[in-house]
């Protein structure tokens, strides 16, 4: 099989202005100026989000100078922070609020929040702000257009194409359907799907969030966090849970005492199992119902024969790099930037560089190829 995996590197080859990460900052602290800035649903006072980004940039130097080391919670955390000042100290004296990526401020979010006893509660509210003034008003999905003919017929001779960016730009190119391992914009969040199995249930969310379908893409599953651990452990919930409810239900529908069991639950004073037992009575009546899961991570994992990538930078999204290196493959092509990047692909993907199937082109000549003359 042929694979294809797409970063964000080729939305930035064909808008080398709007889509690199520092644009993506600026234009996060920029749309909170503007007049239809949809506050009803991002948050009602949009200076308020702008002036604490600037304040999460105020604390940067202090996390890389060490300051907030003592503040890290779990592995994870403590991972991602080692990346940050790899990513960060050489700039510590010229740093600007747009050299650091956007989702590094979910980071720095997360310290500041332990640092002063920011309780999860309030923490989930600002950082669900930011998450969705992160996304584009819409206007990404007309790159395809620009997409010159070598590069589209390049595309189609994958059996299988995987995507971490969540436009539809490739789709609308070949007329295929593209694996979107981290979500897309136009696929909802469970939460706000009316007909997901968790919005069947009596304190269904959508019911006190309305979607203002005007702003589709807010409402979107796509991804967004610094830690690839936490994105793995979001794509898996979704199919976790709905194995378990499913195997549930079949019990409830077979077995006297596991139904009585969970009719019992769903009269429980602790709202988590009184909502589970509804849960596996809905699933149980209606097997169709589910929580979306709209992540193909399960695929990519699976994948075998030949993988090329090609956009996407060593130093993000771990977590996938972990499952390339353990899969099923004859041949992985990286397409690097800068030459240096392939030292750090070779310390990603231990094994297949020792079994000599690791190979590296330079995306640059790649792109000029591309061009017809």
């Amino acid at each position: 099989m042929r694979n294809l995996l797409i970063g964000n590197g080729v939305n930035i080859q064909f808008n080398k202005i709007d889509y690199i990460p520092q644009q993506i900052v600026l234009r996060v602290l920029k749309n909170c100026d503007r007049k239809d800035f949809p506050s009803d649903i991002i948050v009602d006072r949009p200076y308020l989000l702008k002036s604490y980004l600037g304040f999460l940039f105020l604390e940067a130097r202090e996390i890389i100078k060490g300051e907030y080391d003592s503040f890290v919670l779990a592995s994870s955390e403590r991972d991602s922070l080692i990346t940050f000042k790899k990513l960060y100290t050489d700039k510590i004296s010229t740093l600007k609020i747009t050299d650091i990526g956007f989702e590094d401020y979910y980071l720095i979010h997360d310290l500041f929040c332990h640092k002063n006893n920011i309780q999860n509660s309030e923490r989930f509210v600002i950082r669900e702000s930011m998450r969705k003034a992160y996304f584009n008003d819409g206007k990404l999905n007309e790159l395809y257009k620009n997409y010159p003919k070598i590069f589209i017929n390049y595309l189609i001779r994958f059996d299988n194409i995987f995507t971490t960016n969540y436009d539809s730009n490739i789709e609308l190119a070949i007329g295929k359907k593209i694996f979107h391992i981290h979500g897309q914009f136009d696929k909802r969040s469970d939460i706000y799907n009316k007909s997901s199995l968790r919005n069947q249930l009596p304190d269904a969310p959508v019911k006190e969030d309305e979607v203002n379908e005007i702003y589709f893409y807010l409402y979107s599953n796509a991804l967004s966090t610094y830690c690839g651990e936490y994105k793995e452990f979001q794509l898996k919930r979704y199919s976790q849970a709905n194995k378990g409810i499913e195997k549930m239900a079949s019990a409830y529908n077979t077995d006297t005492e596991t139904k009585k069991e969970v009719d019992n639950w769903t009269k429980d004073t602790n709202a988590i199992i009184a909502k589970l037992g509804r849960a596996i009575q809905l699933k149980a009546f209606n097997p169709s119902l589910a929580f979306s899961d709209d992540y193909h991570f399960d695929k990519f994992k699976s994948i075998s024969g030949l993988l090329e990538i090609i956009g996407l930078s060593p130093w993000n999204d771990f977590h996938i790099f972990e499952s390339i290196n353990i899969a099923d493959l004859d041949e992985c092509v990286y397409y690097f930037f800068e030459e240096n990047e392939c030292d750090i692909i070779k310390n990603l993907l231990p094994i297949l560089d020792k079994q000599k199937k690791l190979k590296f082109k330079s995306v640059k000549a790649f792109w000029e190829e591309c061009y017809e003359k």
